[in-house]
Order: C-alpha cells, then sequence, then structure tokens
C-alpha cells in the first residue's frame, strides 16, 4: 500500500468518522424526544412489552447470514457480482427459515402467555422489519466498503425521524402499542426504497461453491461470536423479562435508554474502522495510532455524555408531571451509565481484533462474558429483581479488564493513556454538577445551569490539557465541506 493510498484512506476514514458521528446527534436526538413522548404517553408495561418482543426478533438476525456480509466488508479485493448473489441468495435462504420457526414457535408461546393481538402485530411488525433488513444488506455493503457513510447516515435519519414521528403520532391519537407496529411498518418501506434507489446493484440468487467456501473461511467464525452474542445478550434479556416481569423490563428498557445514546456514537465510528483497519491491517503503526485515535474520540465524547445523562435524568422526572412512574429506573441508569464507559472503549479493540483477522481472540472473550452473564444475571435478579439485574451487568462489564491487557500485547496500546484525559474531565464534570444539587434550583433551572456549567467546566479542561487533539478534530472538519 503506498502512501497516497494510506492517505485517502486517512481523509476518507477520518470524514466519515466525524460525519456519522455529527449526525448521530441528530439522530440519537431525535430518538430520545421520540422514547421520552412514548414514555409519557404509555405505560411501564407497555414499553416494557416491545422491549420483549424487539429483543425475541432480534434473534433472528444473528441467523440471517452467518456472518457474509461481514467477510465481504472484510476482503481486500471488491466484491464480485458472483460473491454478492451467494451471499443474497444464502441469507434469503436463512430469512425464511427463520420466519419459518418463529410461525411454528409463536402459537404454543402465545396460549401458554395468554398473548393477544397486541403482542402478535408488534411480532408480525418486526419480522417484516427483519425480512425487509436482509434485502438492504447488499446495498449497505457496497456502500460501506466505498467508506460512503454520509449516505448510509442520512438513510437511518430519515428511517429513525419516520419511526418516532408515526409511533408518537398514533401513540398519541390512542392506538397504545399497536402505534410501535404501525411505525415499523412505514419505517422498513422507506428504508428499503430509500437504500436501492441510492445503492442499486444486479441483485439475482445464484450459487458460486467457491464465492460460498471463500466466504464461510471467514464468516463462520465471525459469525460463531454474533451467536454467543445472541446467548450473552438476547437470550439472556429473554430470561430476566421472565423472571422480572413486563412492567420491570420496561424499567430496564428506561433505565438503558439513555446510556445507549452516547454508545450510538461509538457504533457509528466501528462502522467506519472496520473495514478501513481491515484495509491497514498490514501497517503496524498506522494501524496502532488509528485504533488509539478512535479510542480517544469515542471517550471524548461518551464518557461526558454518559455523566450528563445520569446527572439530567432525576431533574428531567421531576420536572413533568405523573412521570414519576420512571423514578425507579434511575438507580439502574446509574449503573448501566458505568457499564456504557466501559464497553465504550473495550468495544472498539474487540472490533479491531475482528477487523485483522484475530477473531479466535474475540471468540474466547464472548466465551467468558457468556458464561459470566448467564452465572450472575438469574441469580442477581431473582434475589434483587431489576436492580439485580443491573448490578449483574456492571459485574460482567468489569471483566473488560482482560481485554485492554490483550490489547496492549497485541496492538502495543496503552488504554489507561489514551483514555486518561476524558476521564479526568468527567471526574471534575460531574464532581463540579453534584455540588449544583445543593444550590436548591427548581428542575428546569437545575437543568439549563447543569448543561452549561459542565460543558464550561469539560470543554475548559480538554482545550487547556489537550488543545492539540481538538484543534485535529476541527482541521479534519472541515473536509466536510468538500
Amino acid at each position: 500500500m503506498d502512501e497516497t493510498e494510506i492517505s485517502q484512506i486517512k481523509d476518507k476514514t477520518t470524514v466519515s468518522i466525524i460525519f456519522l458521528t455529527l449526525r448521530n446527534f441528530g439522530i440519537q436526538g431525535i430518538s430520545m424526544i421520540g422514547f421520552f413522548l412514548l414514555t409519557i404517553l404509555l405505560g411501564r408495561g407497555d414499553v416494557g412489552l416491545f422491549a420483549i418482543v424487539a429483543e425475541s426478533v432480534g434473534i433472528l438476525g444473528y441467523f440471517s447470514d452467518v456472518g457474509l456480509a461481514s467477510a465481504l466488508i472484510q476482503q481486500k479485493e471488491k466484491p464480485n457480482k458472483s460473491e454478492l448473489q451467494t451471499t443474497f441468495a444464502i441469507q434469503q435462504v436463512l430469512v425464511v427459515i427463520a420466519l419459518f420457526i418463529v410461525i411454528i414457535i409463536y402459537p404454543k408461546i402465545s396460549l401458554s402467555k395468554g398473548y393477544g393481538s397486541q403482542e402478535l402485530w408488534i411480532l408480525v411488525s418486526l419480522c417484516f422489519s427483519f425480512a425487509v433488513a436482509s434485502l438492504k444488506t447488499i446495498p449497505s455493503i457496497l456502500l460501506e466498503r466505498e467508506l460512503n457513510f454520509k449516505l448510509l447516515s442520512t438513510i437511518d435519519i430519515v428511517e429513525n425521524t419516520t419511526f418516532y414521528f408515526f409511533a408518537v403520532l398514533f401513540a398519541f391519537l390512542g392506538f397504545g402499542v399497536f402505534a410501535y407496529a404501525i411505525a415499523t411498518f412505514i419505517r422498513s418501506l422507506l428504508g428499503l426504497i430509500a437504500i436501492y434507489y441510492y445503492s442499486p446493484w444486479p441483485i439475482g440468487l445464484s450459487f458460486s461453491k467457491d464465492s460460498a467456501k471463500r466466504l464461510f473461511k471467514y464468516g463462520i467464525p465471525f459469525q460463531l461470536n454474533s451467536f454467543i452474542a445472541v446467548a450473552k445478550d438476547r437470550l439472556s434479556n429473554l430470561l430476566v423479562a421472565g423472571i422480572i416481569g413486563r412492567d420491570s423490563f420496561g424499567i430496564l428498557s428506561w433505565a438503558q435508554k439513555g446510556p445507549r445514546v452516547p454508545l450510538s456514537f461509538m457504533d457509528a465510528i466501528m462502522r467506519v474502522t472496520f473495514p478501513t483497519f481491515s484495509r491497514i491491517q498490514d501497517q503496524t503503526d498506522f494501524l496502532k495510532r488509528s485504533i488509539e485515535k478512535s479510542i480517544y474520540f469515542i471517550a471524548l465524547f461518551v464518557f461526558p455524555t454518559l455523566a450528563g445523562i445520569s446527572l439530567l435524568a432525576p431533574d428531567v422526572i421531576n420536572s413533568i408531571p405523573k412521570y414519576s412512574q420512571w423514578l425507579p429506573a434511575l438507580a439502574p441508569m446509574y449503573l448501566f451509565a458505568i457499564n456504557a464507559g466501559i464497553a465504550s472503549v473495550t468495544t472498539p479493540l474487540t472490533n479491531a481484533f475482528n477487523a485483522v483477522g484475530k477473531i479466535h481472540i474475540t471468540t474466547k472473550l464472548m466465551i467468558m462474558w457468556t458464561v459470566l452473564t448467564w452465572i450472575f444475571y438469574p441469580l442477581l435478579s431473582l434475589k434483587y429483581g431489576y436492580m439485580g439485574t443491573a448490578i449483574a451487568t456492571l459485574i460482567v462489564g468489569s471483566s473488560s479488564a482482560v481485554v485492554w491487557i490483550i490489547a496492549s500485547q497485541v496492538f502495543k496500546i496503552n488504554v489507561f493513556r489514551v483514555i486518561l484525559h476524558p476521564f479526568i474531565a468527567t471526574v471534575i464534570m460531574t464532581s463540579v454538577l453534584y455540588l449544583l444539587n445543593f444550590a436548591n434550583l427548581n428542575s428546569l433551572a437545575n437543568i439549563f445551569a447543569k448543561i452549561i456549567i459542565g460543558s464550561v467546566v469539560y470543554l475548559g479542561y480538554s482545550l487547556y490539557f489537550t488543545k492539540n487533539e481538538l484543534v485535529w478534530f476541527v482541521t479534519q472538519a472541515k473536509w466536510l465541506k468538500k
């Protein structure tokens, strides 16, 4: 790889990361407002119901491509028509099988649990969304390989805005939980039309044994991690839902929503860096610097955002009449926020392991996390309810220290040094804003004061101690105008 190509990758990666991150501010802003309005219009049980069904259908997604999409992104050569159509054909077969399993299993579950039309229509809408998502895979792969995340993020914004607009509208009109189903149908169709309009491909079904064998060589080990992730996340969540009930699971869903917002910034960066790290995996020094920069800027945005959400949440609840039903969600939210901070540093490292072909490391880590999850989640959930689930989440997340140690050996990265300044700045900001609670301001005044003072404190520290990094970031942002 020559210097010109490396320079082009740097530029495209930087622009994509910055653009996608900034776009995600908009996406998550819309998502938070929409979810917030829905939690006013709907009860804890309704929110819990949608979360449970969404988790159930989400399991299907892990079985829909057996890692072939990631294999196409990770490979150095441009995918040919045979590889694209082979991947598409295999994926559609798996989707049909998955949906057929749902048709067989759901009536039995519905009968035993006493489910009605609400559960059925949410399930149907999410299955439809799952099938549509499989049709969008190949156009998305082509855009990701080109690092065209501007277009991908624009489509994401359209889908997200559409979903929450119609969900809130129909909830306001009195449709209750059915609002989720209607919004899901509309979002799925609109997203499918948009991505095929802007990223068409020679759609078709074919099968090449050679292409399939080559893709499976990478895809199967990669997807093995996804299968393990199903057991660790999705299945464990369903187990927890069965233990603590729909209302308590709704509390957990509310508690997780805020901390998940800044993690979307991390997801945006990882969508860009996965294909980038794959292309520069032989450039050791460049790869190391790229991983460090990714972690630093993730921490720079995620750490203060998590702290801010945690500090503002009580004021938001207290400022809204009849919103006190969500007060029990504050304590678990704090634990989820700490865990999200750990994940924001750990996940980019496992992403880097996968991108450079060291999937066996990720597999071993996923097995470790899965075992810990299935030990602590049921035990603590049975004993302490939804609070026990949150405690278990933090215990499992804390084991991520192992990842940081392995990364120091594989990539020669000192994680603690990389995140030091964002961490210190966040601690100082949190301390100052906590003291502000003793000023006896009303809830709305407290919210505005915390936002302004917190921003000044955090930016002031960052400008003083990490000015060079911030200047670099601003300089790179100028590329967005080109």
